[in-house]
């Protein structure tokens, strides 16, 4: 039950960056730029996804003062 939902958490993020972020329609020859369009693509995700938390969590904590 822990294994799937960890796996479905998972899902949801590479469902996310596929059609947000056309992973799904990286036209490079090598792997290796394949890779590096890869790597821009999820710290660009995880840095949103920071920068989101981190203004939720502010504006909570302005509404709770």
């Amino acid at each position: 039950k822990n294994i799937s939902k960890r796996r479905s958490a998972v899902e949801r993020v590479n469902a996310y960056l596929k059609e947000y972020f056309q992973l799904n329609n990286v036209r490079y020859r090598t792997g290796k730029r394949a890779k590096v369009h890869f790597d821009i693509v999820t710290l660009i995700y995880n840095a949103s996804k920071l920068a989101s938390d981190r203004i939720r969590l502010l504006l909570s904590q302005q509404q709770a003062a």
